[in-house]
């Protein structure tokens, strides 16, 4: 008889434990081949309470915004899918927090079970058992069964064996749900990149195409984020006049670039009507006002440049002093905005500031450049602009542009960053030299090194910066392949060589997905890891180096310059 006893006692846990497999397959399937996952949660709950002779099942997701427990899964004669629990005030929360079973086999008789839920929906619970839904080491919410059934007219309960059960079919809907937000995540991340790049692309169309020598407006921008809330722009007003934008919208982020591309829109618009500039912001500034975005404003400085009487008149909205260095003695003057920004008060005056420019230049900037972190965490400001730019000597105003960037891009930025130069150029003028088209294949870096020494030996460069730029050139054409084409050797480069008086310009473009500014600086160089190094030796070579947008708008264009010996 005792045999008989252990055998019917053993053949009876082997059909559990069968049942319990085949269970947690079932699950496990459902969960993989469905991608709705409420629809595949109301299965489960479903299986769970029929599987362990529960009346109700549910399963409860923590809410970290309003901190509650919502129940996204239900079966059982009453649906409470959708009811939230105080995570303090329920045994479901109880459960939450401490991260283990929790188990009431007679909610009658125990004082610390919460019967609100009952009294909202009816529903008479007689028994509880609760297990936490644990991924990845945190515990995201609760599965519940209530109300033990059996054949016996005497109410029935939950034992310590159902506790270990439910842990076990806690696991595979805890990793589906993990996955699920995972999954979720990464659609979201996906759609926001897509979205972000389409806005960085529209940003980027928006900056006016460079105009060659002897045009006098040079401009750049850094953006610190992904999309800019900066813009600048320029353009030919008839042959005696050059118009000029600088602009800085407050905020960050979609926000802030979808502000800035209306308002850079809205400023070129008026701009070419050839208003003087105070009643050029003036106007621009009641449009704001009136169609406001939540409390966002524009930083603006707007003006122009009349070549033939050597003279800038602007009208500065908010945006850092404009600074003005004399050629010739290397004095520095500067003016302090005139006016707040704009879309603040419809009835603001601009008054309007000008200079004779006398052989020397006026840069307008937004305070990204001067905002600026040092290495002893100090801002550069004001001060620390002027002493950097006082420093430079370069004949070309695109290297003088391109070296304050490249100097505040070393910084820590916090702030896009965006410099506009004005000054007579009458003296500069480019003259192509040479060019190469090639697909991003490491078979042709042989020929593009061969290429890039024959173009600079022409220039008398000595033998060290030979080496040098033929380097430079070879470490951005190697990141186009690994980076910008993801190793794709059938992509187009193209590389041409230009010579802008005493400047060396090498255009090295690409017909990738668009790379984001910010993304692209050197490397710390205090990090001990191999590779990584393209940036850092293009930024120690190079005079100067930034990204600009192909006229057609497709791909990405990589400027360097390097002054000759």
């Amino acid at each position: 008889m005792a045999t008989e006893s252990f055998l019917k006692t053993h053949n009876d846990e082997s059909a559990g434990t069968l049942d319990q497999l085949k269970l947690l397959a079932d699950l496990s399937q459902a969960f993989v081949q469905s991608l709705n996952i409420d629809e595949t949660l109301n299965f489960a709950v479903e299986q769970i309470a029929e599987y362990m002779d529960a009346e109700a099942a549910s399963v409860f997701l923590y809410n970290k915004d309003n901190k509650k427990l919502v129940c996204r899964a239900s079966f059982g004669p009453v649906d409470i899918k959708g009811i939230d629990v105080d995570v303090n005030d329920s045994m479901v929360g109880k459960t939450l927090g401490s991260g283990v079973c929790h188990m009431v086999r007679d909610a009658k008789k125990d004082s610390s079970y919460n019967c609100n839920v009952d009294q909202l929906t009816g529903f008479q619970t007689k028994s509880v058992l609760c297990t936490p839904l644990i991924a990845a080491g945190e515990n995201i919410g609760v599965l519940q069964v209530l109300n033990k059934q059996g054949e016996s007219v005497e109410e029935v309960f939950f034992e310590n064996r159902d506790k270990d059960i439910l842990r076990l079919l806690a696991s595979p809907i805890a990793l589906a749900i993990n996955n699920a937000r995972l999954t979720l995540s990464l659609v979201e991340q996906n759609r926001l990149k897509k979205e972000i790049t389409l806005a960085r692309r529209l940003q980027r169309s928006l900056l006016p195409a460079r105009i060659k020598p002897p045009f006098p407006v040079v401009g750049s921008n850094v953006p610190a984020y992904e999309v800019s809330g900066d813009f600048y722009d320029y353009f030919q007003l008839g042959d005696d006049c050059v118009g000029f934008v600088v602009g800085d919208v407050s905020g960050k982020g979609l926000d802030a670039s979808m502000l800035m591309v209306r308002a850079s829109s809205l400023l070129r618009w008026i701009g070419k009507d050839r208003l003087c500039p105070s009643k050029w912001l003036e106007k621009a500034n009641k449009e704001l006002c009136e169609n406001s975005s939540r409390g966002m404003f524009v930083c603006v400085a707007a003006g122009y440049f009349y070549p033939k009487e050597d003279r800038v008149v602007w009208a500065n909205a908010g945006l850092p002093p404009v600074i003005h260095k004399c050629s010739e003695s290397g004095s520095i003057h500067s003016w302090i905005a005139s006016a707040p920004p704009l879309g603040i008060d419809a009835d603001l005056d601009f008054p309007e500031q000008e200079t004779a420019l006398g052989g020397g230049g006026l840069y307008f900037l937004t305070d990204g450049l001067t905002d600026a972190r040092l290495e002893n965490g100090e801002q550069l400001g004001t001060e620390g602009l002027i002493e950097y730019i006082k420093t430079i000597e370069a004949e070309s105003a695109e290297v003088r542009v391109g070296k304050i960037i490249t100097y505040v891009r070393r910084q820590k930025l916090f702030d896009d960053a965006t410099l506009l130069l004005v000054e007579r150029r009458d003296n500069i003028q480019e003259t192509y030299i040479d060019g190469i088209s090639f697909m991003a294949d490491p078979v042709n870096l042989k020929m593009v090194r061969e290429k890039v020494s024959e173009v600079v030996e022409k220039l008398d460069f000595d033998e060290s910066s030979i080496q040098q730029l033929v380097l430079c050139i070879d470490e951005a054409v190697t990141n186009i392949y690994r980076h910008a084409y993801n190793n794709d050797e059938t992509g187009n480069i193209d590389l041409s060589f230009k010579l802008q008086n005493n400047t060396l310009v090498f255009y090295l473009r690409d017909y990738a997905s668009l790379v984001y500014d910010n993304s692209i600086k050197p490397r710390d160089l205090t990090q001990t890891r191999p590779g990584g190094l393209g940036i850092n030796i293009i930024d120690s070579v190079m005079d100067s180096w930034e990204f600009a947008t192909p006229k057609d708008g497709y791909g990405n264009l990589l400027i360097m310059k390097k002054e000759l010996c």
